[in-house]
């Protein structure tokens, strides 16, 4: 399975339940990387409004993806589903916002990044993309 998920620079996501931030730039690039569609919760399905095609929203998303799929998440635990992920691709805001709400898995521990993208953002002038693999698959 791969997880598309959205940081800030300590690894937060959401602060009052709400996302700290949103870009089409991202939106774009997290579509034309899937190459698939994209399962989701209701919560993040708002953000693919002018691509409904692309996205596939179900409530239990992360368990409903299957080894193949694809899954944007912003505020739910992935910890439970680790050992179901061969990859993580993370965006990265490059700065620091108010958070209560953080990715729960340590990418430091048994990943390693495959490839990192720079790219400027409609909201961000610079967003980095890092793709990380398993190290022991």
């Amino acid at each position: 399975m791969t997880i598309f998920v959205c940081v800030d620079d300590n690894n937060g996501m959401l602060f009052n339940r709400r996302r700290q931030s949103r870009d089409e730039a991202v939106l774009e690039d997290m579509v034309r990387t899937a190459g698939q569609k994209i399962w989701m919760n209701e919560y993040s399905s708002k953000l693919f409004q002018t691509v409904p095609e692309k996205i596939i929203v179900e409530e239990d998303f992360l368990a409903c993806a299957g080894r193949d799929g694809c899954c944007f998440l912003e505020n739910i635990p992935l910890k439970p589903y680790e050992d179901k992920l061969e990859s993580v691709v993370v965006y990265y805001w490059n700065r620091v916002y108010p958070a209560d709400t953080y990715l729960d898995i340590d990418l430091s521990q048994n990943w390693k990044v495959e490839d990192t993208k720079e790219f400027g953002g409609t909201s961000h002038e610079k967003i980095t993309r890092k793709i990380f693999r398993r190290k022991d698959r």
